[in-house]
């Protein structure tokens, strides 16, 4: 069973996780960030050991290593940690679109990957968030099974091609959809409106397609074919160009 977990990052996965395994029950022993401020901020939410030396990491009695950084760092942080002393720690990174071949230099290694996105000031519910798994051996994928089972509702093993699918999936219903959030925000300021009117239609929009196929769901001009109410928009969005040619794309989209 995994008990004692260190973490190489102190942003915002690194942070929302390890909060989330100390409440579970989960002993946190260090935090290592390049920051020794973030890494010692860290360290004190949890209870743990801020450091900013590689040197100081300490394997002994050490269940879990978890690497949550920016996927163009793994590669480099994997390479100091294969350059450590010798040791049997189970190593993982939390990316979802990062291969698990970027920790070949390690012994033991896996994914341990929380399907979600994390912000500043906001607690998520990880009851609720998908945990993918992945390890190079039964026992270690074992092993993060069950560590996900005490932190998630919802664990499951995934292949690499897995959680590429699923990472890309997400970045349109989660990043692009927040930009055209901006977009709408920035439409309305023009009129000196204010967003909040578009909540309502938000929540309702989500809430939808909760038990229902999205296809089901989609209304509005295009749907309808309303060239009329498109026509208006689109001259509506002259000033925008960008924002014109993103209507149009998805408006043929939608009527294909």
């Amino acid at each position: 069973m995994i008990q004692t977990i260190s973490i190489v990052g102190a942003g915002k996965v690194a942070t929302h996780l390890s909060k989330r395994l100390q409440a579970c029950g989960l002993h946190i022993r260090q935090i290592y960030s390049r920051q020794l401020e973030d890494a010692h901020e860290l360290a004190k939410a949890v209870n743990a050991q801020g450091i900013n030396r590689w040197a100081d990491l300490q394997f002994s009695g050490l269940d879990l290593l978890i690497i949550a950084v920016k996927d163009q760092a793994i590669p480099e942080v994997a390479q100091h940690l294969s350059a450590l002393p010798s040791h049997a720690t189970l190593i993982v990174h939390t990316s979802g679109s990062s291969p698990l071949s970027w920790l070949n230099t390690l012994p033991r290694r896996g994914i341990f990957y929380p399907l979600q996105s994390f912000s500043p000031g906001r607690e998520p519910d990880f009851n609720q968030i998908p945990i993918c798994v992945e390890a190079t051996n039964p026992a270690d994928q074992k092993l993060l099974l069950e560590l996900g089972q005490r932190i998630s509702q919802k664990v499951q093993i995934t292949s690499e091609a897995d959680r590429r699918s699923l990472h890309l999936a997400a970045i349109f219903v989660n990043n692009f959809v927040n930009h055209l959030y901006q977009i709408a925000a920035e439409i309305l300021a023009e009129r000196q409106l204010p967003f909040d009117l578009l909540l309502p239609l938000i929540q309702e929009t989500a809430a939808k397609i909760q038990g229902h196929d999205p296809v089901e769901m989609q209304t509005g001009p295009a749907l309808r074919g309303d060239r009329a109410t498109i026509e208006r928009h689109l001259d509506m969005l002259e000033e925008h160009p960008e924002w014109r040619e993103l209507y149009g794309v998805f408006t043929a989209l939608i009527r294909a």
